[in-house]
């Protein structure tokens, strides 16, 4: 079934790509209906999320995807085997003013239940603090982003990976030549603005970043996200 999906998560794994967004279909947990598209026999890539003209998809944007059936695989209960075969059609953006009203709208009323009980895999939250910390193994040659959200009382001292490719694409140019940059809650906030992290959990049941949202939204660089 073709249906329009606002991608909220693109993340990048050891396993291939996981994008992650919401239909228009009502829920009545999460107020909107959470998607992720998979393919049945192969890991996504950045090519299945590329436009007619050749440029990747970005959070925010509602595509068409052709989804055929659901495939839950507990916890990741949003599964959606969906067919990847032309160029991802592009439907339209969301203005600043529409990004604005919509995450305060739709954050998840009880992300326990991804972050703790693991009954499903993806919330949308707005952390009351968070920090960021960017690393570079020049030995290695490993670039790491973490982020450490507090969201009332859940709170990890390990932090959760981020995935989010547009993130690590703009944590990548803030490091610059450093090995190591810490980024406190004020930092952050005078830098992208206020907050907003779509959590998921991994291939491997661990959390992680799968979008960061930001109001105003910071400057997103797609063939940075490539790298």
């Amino acid at each position: 079934m073709l249906t329009d999906v606002l991608i909220l998560g693109l993340a990048r794994t050891k396993r291939g790509l996981i994008v992650a967004g919401m239909t228009t279909e009502a829920d009545p947990v999460t107020g909107l209906r959470w998607v992720r598209p998979i393919k049945a026999d192969a890991p996504l890539t950045l090519d299945d999320v590329r436009y007619e003209d050749g440029t990747l998809a970005r959070l925010g944007d509602v595509a068409r995807f052709d989804l055929l059936e659901p495939q839950p695989s507990p916890p990741h209960v949003e599964n959606v085997i969906a067919r990847f075969d032309a160029p991802l059609p592009f439907i339209r953006d969301l203005t600043e003013a529409r990004r604005a009203a919509f995450f305060p709208r739709h954050l998840d009323p009880d992300p326990a239940a991804v972050l703790r009980r693991r009954e499903r895999s993806l919330c949308l939250v707005k952390p009351d603090q968070i920090e960021a910390i960017f690393s570079y193994d020049a030995e290695l040659e490993r670039f790491e982003a973490r982020l450490f959200p507090r969201i009332g009382k859940l709170y990890s001292e390990d932090g959760v990976p981020a995935g989010d490719l547009f993130w690590l694409a703009w944590g990548r140019r803030q490091l610059g030549e450093q090995e190591y940059l810490h980024l406190d809650h004020e930092s952050l906030q005078a830098m992208v603005g206020e907050i907003y992290l779509v959590l998921g959990l991994g291939p491997r049941g661990g959390p992680l970043a799968l979008g960061v949202h930001t109001i105003p939204s910071y400057e997103l660089h797609p063939d940075d996200a490539q790298l």
